[in-house]
């Protein structure tokens, strides 16, 4: 019992040692009770009027920058996305192989299962989009120089498919013959 009574008086002295140099209750931060009490600072989410004030001054400085990188941007858009490549690859599920080829604003493709299937398309390409057409359908592609990524349609079948780049001689990425040993490959 006699331990339980000199804990005790240890405590009591501790918490009166505490607030007196502590200040008391009564002089607790405002941003504490503000957080504590569940009610917004002046910026709406409990932060001081400082911090709301000094926030837009530094949004402020990204936007002046902008400017500068506007030319930059607009030049990396302009350039073309795939330049004068050969790719060839296949469908999600291994139907059909593509062969593709990119000259200038030109591109011819080859799609072909080994059995039924073999169309040749032709159209053009703008930025890194591929709008494609042929006699039985039509294929639609995203290229760069890394990969195409697309869709392949023949008759009543669709297909998605993706396609990596391809050695060929130069100036033949376009050429028939090319096209057609690579998708066939």
């Amino acid at each position: 019992m006699l331990t339980l009574l000199a804990v005790l008086a240890v405590g009591l002295a501790v918490f009166a040692v505490n607030t007196v140099l502590a200040g008391g209750p009564d002089d607790a931060p405002a941003v504490t009770t503000t957080a504590q009490s569940g009610s917004a600072g002046s910026d709406g989410y409990g932060a001081p009027a400082e911090a709301a004030q000094a926030a837009p001054q530094a949004q402020a400085a990204p936007e002046a920058a902008a400017p500068q990188q506007a030319p930059q941007q607009a030049q990396q858009q302009a350039a073309p996305a795939v330049t004068d490549s050969a790719f060839a690859g296949r469908s999600a599920g291994n139907e059909v192989t593509v062969a593709m080829g990119v000259e200038g604003d030109k591109v011819v493709a080859y799609v072909c299962d080994g059995k039924q299937v073999e169309s040749w398309f032709e159209g053009t390409v703008n930025g890194g989009k591929l709008q494609l057409s042929g006699v039985d359908g039509d294929l639609t592609a995203d290229a760069t120089n890394q990969a195409v990524f697309g869709t392949v349609a023949v008759g009543d079948k669709s297909w998605p498919f993706s396609a990596q780049p391809e050695d060929t001689p130069a100036g033949a990425a376009t050429d028939r013959a090319v096209l057609k040993k690579l998708g066939t490959a």
